[in-house]
């Protein structure tokens, strides 16, 4: 069982590089000359990330947009294998990142969940059981038996922040997209992520609100370029991000 302070997520020399094939002719006869011929381009998106989150830890990470936020994230969840280095986590993982893509639109929001439910190894009987909280949470009461489809992208990821937050895991991945919802819910979502880490659970925010992070993070990390830049107290890094900014 997980116990605060012990490591939950641990990082080493990380290094996650895309790589994809175009051609690149300097003149017309080169081109016609080297038809069908390629080359590899690669671009690192993590370089050499070293990494440790421990239970009782919400670690905030910021960075502009291309720093490597997401496919960090994603890396730690086991969407991404990384090109070079080792990622271990020591519990059960929820992701909850791109939520509104694990929806089918045809489906109503019910049957999403207990489809989605039992992806996650949640037995049937329980997912039927938890649905009620589960649309109460996502303020969705009403809701349940409406297609997908007429969903806004609001709703749509209230919902799965929702289901997230009724997964019994031990560490919690949480991607940008709680800003497309009201400002009451995100609070509200805030301190569920407060809650979860107050029991001892891990918890990684990616985040563009800084205030945020100010609000709820025991620590945030600086990602620029794929590096961690800083690592520390919430106010002092975010305080060193904007400064770079000006």
């Amino acid at each position: 069982m997980a116990q605060f302070g012990q490591v939950a997520i641990r990082l080493r020399n990380v290094w996650k590089v895309f790589r994809s094939y175009r051609a690149v002719p300097r003149t017309l006869k080169e081109a016609l000359l080297s038809f069908g011929r390629w080359k590899p381009v690669e671009v690192a998106a993590l370089k050499g990330i070293d990494l440790e989150v421990r239970f009782g830890e919400l670690l905030g990470i910021i960075g502009r947009n291309g720093s490597g936020k997401t496919t960090l994230l994603a890396t730690i969840a086991g969407i991404y294998q990384p090109t070079d280095g080792t990622v271990e986590t020591f519990g059960r993982v929820v992701a909850l990142l791109g939520v509104t893509g694990g929806f089918h639109p045809e489906l109503t929001a019910e049957e999403n969940l207990l489809f989605v439910g039992t992806v996650l190894g949640i037995p049937l009987a329980e997912m039927v059981r938890r649905l009620p909280s589960i649309f109460e949470f996502a303020e969705l009461v009403g809701y349940e038996q409406a297609p997908m489809r007429t969903y806004s992208l609001g709703m749509t990821v209230r919902l799965g922040f929702a289901l997230g937050m009724h997964v019994d895991a031990d560490i919690f991945l949480v991607d940008e997209q709680l800003q497309s919802t009201d400002a009451a819910f995100q609070q509200k979502a805030l301190s569920a992520l407060q809650q979860i880490q107050s029991q001892g659970k891990a918890v990684v925010l990616v985040t563009h609100e800084l205030d945020w992070v100010r609000q709820i993070a025991t620590r945030v990390i600086w990602l620029d370029r794929g590096q961690i830049r800083a690592d520390g107290k919430p106010e002092e890094v975010v305080s060193a991000y904007l400064q770079s900014s000006r």
